[in-house]
């Protein structure tokens, strides 16, 4: 399957908007309250929870019933910091118009320049 960035942030903001200190995001296919990932299907969603988890984005992701449910315990530090450096339309859109093809590893590091050029 190929990465798209876009879903990727979805499940980022989910996690970001569902996890606290005392609780866990529990992602359940055919979930209908979905937010940032409402035009994923649950292929997609599943295959960029485990991407994000793979590259020390999220943390503590446990799968069940073969991958039908998954439980993400919070955001990883990088996790929080990619997610601060995209957060907005105007800088995601600025990131997406030069490196919307670029590995996961170009894309948290343009981030990073992106956001810092924004902010000086």
């Amino acid at each position: 399957m190929k990465l798209s960035p876009n879903c990727l942030r979805g499940v980022l903001l989910t996690v970001e908007d569902n996890c606290t200190f005392n609780a866990s995001w529990t992602y359940k296919q055919n979930s209908f309250d979905l937010e940032h990932l409402a035009e994923y299907d649950h292929e997609e969603i599943i295959y960029h929870i485990k991407q994000a988890s793979q590259s020390g984005l999220i943390q503590g992701v446990r799968y069940f019933d073969n991958g039908r449910v998954a439980i993400i315990n919070d955001l990883t530090p990088s996790g929080h910091e990619f997610l601060a450096n995209i957060r907005t339309d105007v800088l995601w859109n600025k990131l997406m118009s030069k490196f919307a093809g670029a590995s996961l590893p170009i894309l948290i590091e343009a981030a990073k320049e992106i956001a810092m050029n924004h902010f000086l």
